[in-house]
């Protein structure tokens, strides 16, 4: 049964995103987000305000999704790269000095350099180095100013001024601006500063005290806090993607209305996973199938999965099963899996895919026994593949540290079986023990009776209801 949609009642809403189809896969979460949300609206007009990027056909992540997805109008806006802009400056200043100096003649110069005494100036490494150190340092600053608060920085004065035109030409009366990158929820400020239309402000990550910043030195840091607090303080309302995010904003600015925070998970969105392809990694009898998902990087390693994946194996050697995982991503570790893993690999006991578009690792996870999700122990954020998991109500295997955001909604809500990486044996026994159920046709399904809470349909209710709140109210903005 089709669930009723959101009525928008006639509003008419802007949704800055800065990712949209078409996008790499590293772009999938954050326009998964803004495409649920407006599937599941009707009765009003919406704009699309997104980057105008250049993606091959065989790179979009997202080829399957048919543009508009529910009548929204889409806004396409190229950044203005200044970085890019003083390269090519210094480029042309180089060539010019280089045509001026070759246009001399060698003639006079080497008459003076035979009858006039050359000053010999002698330098000491360390100087050398110091001068380079503060050049190199100036060059970083200015790189790092050229693409502040993120990569997108190029995007957020062209994305503005095209969004003030829409406001001016009465085709917005509420902003919904989704961050990250954060230059989004930069472009929804400054639009809804100089107009004055109410707007949310959504954090799909934590921007202060992410555990994955990378430190653009400290005044930049300094005021990339300023800013989320800027953008806070102004913002109509504020939703976060976990529960802790929002606890943890609530600590941050105690000065502000509770009220002004809701909590707004990414969600399952059931359309997705129609008619999925078949999977690409065929089933064998008397194998376990595991499968991840996703870029595998630094604290997302697979270690520990794949060391007890070792061991099972080894005690399965004499029979007709074993264990098999799949990783269909990128993988950026301190080891190369090939090299430490060969064994597994030869085995056919680990299968390693390059990404692959969103609807082909929807039809490899539906073919897996299990699915995996592997998780550093951060405070605030969770992993967007899980309602995916979740979708596909599939038997989840999270490998995560216990004081996680995670872990703590796993165990919340029953949403599958967590393990941290350092619970070795503990691995090794649910393993033996899933692939024992298995042989006996015993099953492993996993039922999750709160899964209804993350539909996407009632999200997107909440986010209706906030939206059409404030376009109502038009009342002044903190500053």
């Amino acid at each position: 049964m089709t669930s009723p949609k959101a009525d928008l009642q006639g509003t008419k809403a802007l949704f800055i995103a800065y990712f949209y189809p078409p996008t790499v896969s590293t772009g999938v979460p954050g326009s998964m987000r803004t495409l649920k949300f407006l599937r599941n609206l009707e009765n009003g007009e919406c704009h699309v305000l997104t980057n105008d990027q250049d993606v091959a056909d065989g790179d979009n992540a997202l080829s399957h999704v048919q543009l508009p997805v529910n009548g929204e109008t889409i806004h396409r806006v190229k950044g203005w790269d200044l970085f890019k802009l003083l390269l090519a400056l210094r480029g042309l200043i180089k060539s010019l000095l280089s045509r001026v100096r070759s246009s001399g003649t060698t003639e006079d110069t080497s008459q003076a350099s035979a009858t006039q005494p050359q000053k010999v100036v002698f330098k000491s490494e360390a100087d050398g180095a110091g001068k380079r150190g503060r050049l190199q340092q100036l060059k970083d600053f200015i790189y790092n100013l050229c693409y502040f608060p993120d990569q997108a920085g190029p995007w957020i004065l062209p994305a503005f001024f095209r969004g003030w035109r829409l406001v001016r030409r009465g085709q917005v009366d509420v902003i919904f601006a989704t961050g990250s990158p954060w230059s989004g929820l930069l472009v929804g400020y400054l639009i809804s500063l100089v107009s004055g239309k109410p707007w949310v402000a959504d954090f799909r990550d934590p921007w202060v005290n992410n555990p994955f910043h990378q430190s653009k030195g400290p005044w930049l840091d300094r005021l990339s806090a300023k800013l989320e607090r800027r953008i806070v303080m102004h913002a109509s309302a504020v939703s976060l993607n976990t529960e802790p995010l929002m606890t943890e904003f609530l600590e941050r600015y105690p000065e502000v209305n509770p009220d002004k925070f809701l909590v707004m998970p990414n969600g399952i969105d059931q359309s997705d996973f129609q008619d999925l392809p078949n999977a690409t990694t065929p089933n064998q009898a008397g194998t376990l199938n595991l499968c991840h998902a996703g870029f595998l990087y630094g604290v997302r390693d697979p270690a520990s999965l794949l060391d007890a994946i070792r061991e099972v194996n080894g005690q399965l050697a004499e029979t007709d099963q074993k264990v098999v995982f799949t990783q269909i991503g990128d993988l950026s570790l301190d080891y190369d899996v090939h090299d430490r893993y060969a064994d597994l690999i030869e085995q056919g006991s680990l299968i390693v895919k390059p990404a692959q578009p969103y609807r082909q690792c929807l039809g490899d996870l539906a073919g897996a026994d299990i699915v995996v999700n592997i998780q550093s122990g951060t405070k605030t954020q969770v992993p967007s593949k899980l309602y995916d998991y979740l979708a596909l109500e599939k038997p989840i295997l999270h490998i995560t540290p216990d004081h996680g955001a995670l872990a703590n909604l796993v165990r919340k809500y029953q949403l599958g079986t967590c393990l941290a990486q350092e619970e070795h044996q503990a691995i090794v026994d649910y393993l033996i023990n899933r692939i024992q159920r298995v042989a006996t046709g015993a099953g492993i399904d996993e039922a999750y009776p709160n899964r209804s809470r993350f539909l996407i349909e009632n999200i997107t209710q909440d986010l209706i209801q906030t939206l059409l709140s404030l376009s109502r109210e038009r009342q002044p903005h903190e500053t």
